[in-house]
């Protein structure tokens, strides 16, 4: 490629948007590579912020932020934009607008935005009762640990894969946990089924957690409505933090694509950022998006499209799109299409729990080995659509039915 050096702009500076630069550099584009991020942090290991405890940050041993963070290889084409949001984005005009007053002008753009934590309806008020906190970065995590090293009582709503992690860890940190589901009966039902969650609910509840569904959940949740000591403009409510006395109140109700900054460019925005098999914007040669913020057609369900929170995804499609990036750029990549099988794993209480496939599309279900009222001691189950397998779900604290697992991954890879 000749003419003048070529710029590219990636909005996110998680896996993804990291994943992307790398596959660049390794198509090795004469180009100017910026990355765009929020936060002040380098790029760090997301799912490791519910992962373990840690000690005070004056203590020995490695900090929250030393212990995830990922190493990422220094070049002269790479610039980093920490601390540094991107407003709006004309993609005509191929310009972003930041928040520092500046416009960046891209001849390709990886948008790697991700998501930010869906809150119940917003209120200004400071609460007297509870130190309200939701998760998504390093910092939410700092203010976190913090809270729960303290020992003390934390409420979790929600009973998704960061819910549960962080019951898991308060339980370890020794806090006394409770639970709020309002609309499920127990975790991870809406992609395994009733079954399941009842069984993962009572799994969370022998270990020492309380765990309500339904109105009892409802009945706890705070609308912040109580009056701070001193008045609503009293001290109390300047500082709410888990410090002044009050217990945590996390929530982990899901998340919302960050795609408000699009806005304005024709694009499909009704679930993330729409793309085609490579990653591409619909109507945008020059545009890509990866990780959580990307709604892609799905490789084991044709016509179906999907968008995933998995770790695993955001980085094969973080390198999928930098690939794509570098070939519209007239540069030799190997810009294969999407075939991403969705794979991921959590501990709860000690419980390994692994999910292949999309279970969610099933219509049924089936125990292959093991029992849900004792999923300690292994238990195997297919997800079945029409007959075809399309999801397999293992839970065990060994390694029990390993070999069979890995059995049905191969059988499920080749549907």
């Amino acid at each position: 490629m000749t003419g003048r050096e070529s710029r590219i702009g990636i909005v996110g500076s998680g896996i993804a948007g990291l994943r992307a630069a790398d596959a660049l550099l390794k198509c090795r584009v004469d180009a100017r590579i910026d990355i765009f991020g929020d936060e002040a942090h380098r790029t760090y290991n997301r799912p490791g912020l519910t992962k373990k405890t840690y000690p005070l940050p004056d203590s020995p041993g490695p900090s929250l932020a030393e212990d995830l963070r990922i190493d990422a290889a220094e070049n002269k084409a790479l610039t980093w934009r920490l601390g540094t949001r991107v407003d709006t984005a004309d993609l005509r005009e191929k310009v972003l607008h930041l928040s520092t007053g500046e416009t960046f002008a891209y001849d390709a753009l990886v948008i790697a935005a991700g998501v930010r934590p869906r809150t119940s309806p917003e209120r200004t008020d400071a609460c007297a009762v509870h130190a309200h906190r939701t998760l998504r970065g390093l910092d939410d995590a700092q203010h976190i640990h913090d809270g729960l090293r303290a020992g003390k009582r934390v409420t979790i709503v929600g009973s998704g894969f960061v819910a549960c992690e962080l019951a898991s860890l308060a339980v370890e940190y020794g806090c006394e946990v409770v639970m709020l589901e309002t609309l499920r009966h127990g975790p991870f039902e809406g992609i395994l089924g009733e079954d399941i969650a009842i069984a993962l609910r009572n799994w969370i509840t022998q270990n020492g957690v309380k765990f309500l569904t339904g109105d009892p959940a409802a009945k706890l949740l705070c609308d912040r409505t109580a009056i701070p000591p001193g008045g609503a403009d009293g001290p109390e409510a300047q500082h709410p933090n888990p410090s002044a006395g009050r217990s945590l109140f996390i929530e982990a109700i899901g998340s919302v694509p960050n795609v408000e900054w699009l806005q304005g460019n024709g694009l499909d925005l009704s679930d993330g950022v729409r793309v085609d098999a490579h990653m591409r914007v619909p109507g945008c040669e020059d545009v890509f998006a990866a990780g959580d913020i990307a709604r892609y057609p799905a490789p084991w369900a044709a016509g179906g499209l999907t968008r995933m929170e998995f770790w695993k995804n955001a980085i094969d499609t973080g390198r999928l799109a930098g690939r794509s990036a570098a070939s519209s750029l007239g540069y030799e990549s190997r810009s294969s299409r999407i075939g991403y099988f969705p794979s991921t794993a959590t501990e709860l209480f000690g419980l390994r729990i692994q999910i292949a496939g999309s279970p969610k599309l099933s219509d049924s279900m089936a125990i292959v080995r093991g029992d849900l009222d004792r999923p300690d001691h292994g238990v195997l189950i297919t997800f079945q659509r029409e007959d075809v397998m399309v999801g397999v779900v293992y839970m065990d604290r060994g390694a029990r039915f390993h070999s069979l697992y890995i059995e049905l991954l191969q059988s499920l890879r080749t549907h």
